[in-house]
């Protein structure tokens, strides 16, 4: 696929959620394939972090409530 293709792609593409790629001006500056892997990496970085804190602030919120534990 030419890098014209992928950045139209990367550029239309939205996430589970709704959420595009939010570096829209990296991908419009990439010269090569290796830089946007890199966007695309670091945008999955970015979703395993939200995914993260979203967990944390759940268990937090689980514990607040003491219920204990049922097996």
């Amino acid at each position: 696929m030419e890098i014209k293709e992928i950045k139209e792609k990367m550029l239309e593409w939205e996430d589970f959620y709704g959420a595009d790629i939010m570096q829209k001006q990296d991908i419009k500056k990439a010269r090569t394939k290796r830089e946007l892997n890199e966007i695309m990496e670091a945008y999955a970085r970015h979703m395993e972090d939200r995914e993260s804190d979203a967990r944390a602030h759940f268990d937090k919120f689980h514990a607040s409530l003491d219920l204990g534990i049922f097996l």
